[in-house]
């Protein structure tokens, strides 16, 4: 019997490795996820125009400042329906640049929306103004 008892006693040895194993195997999955490119977004917005006059010399100021500051691509639009403007990372602000753009493009002014002129605020419209303010700064996601 004094047989069988040392047999299934666990060895310290064998248990070293492996808990130096799983370590070893965390360590290098948490180094392969921290490898992999970070996921980056595009805002894109379609625009009645052709793609050759939204690149080179004669591309519009709007346009050539937002390219200044991001990443932007200009392609044809699926479907022949005017070329597609996208802008790599957009916050809330470069997305209302972007929309701007548009207008700009498609209409020839940029239609500003002006605050209340007058009136109160409800108590359910104080309350929601924060989180406003911040959706819009971030946009939709």
């Amino acid at each position: 019997m004094r047989a069988a008892s040392t047999r299934l006693r666990p060895r310290p040895r064998l248990l070293l490795l492996a808990a130096a194993a799983t370590g070893a195997a965390a360590v290098a999955a948490r180094l392969m996820r921290a490898a992999r490119p970070a996921r980056t977004t595009w805002f894109a917005v379609t625009v009645q125009a052709d793609p050759s006059e939204l690149s080179g010399p004669s591309r519009p100021d709007a346009l050539a400042r937002l390219a200044e500051r991001h990443e932007v691509r200009v392609i044809r639009a699926p479907g022949g329906r005017g070329s597609e403007i996208a802008v790599r990372a957009a916050d809330g602000r470069t997305r209302e640049e972007v929309r701007a753009l548009k207008q700009l493009l498609e209409t020839g002014e940029v239609l500003v929306v002006e605050g209340q002129p007058e009136g109160r605020r409800t108590a359910l419209g104080g309350v929601a103004r924060p989180m406003f303010r911040q959706l819009t700064r971030r946009g939709p996601r």
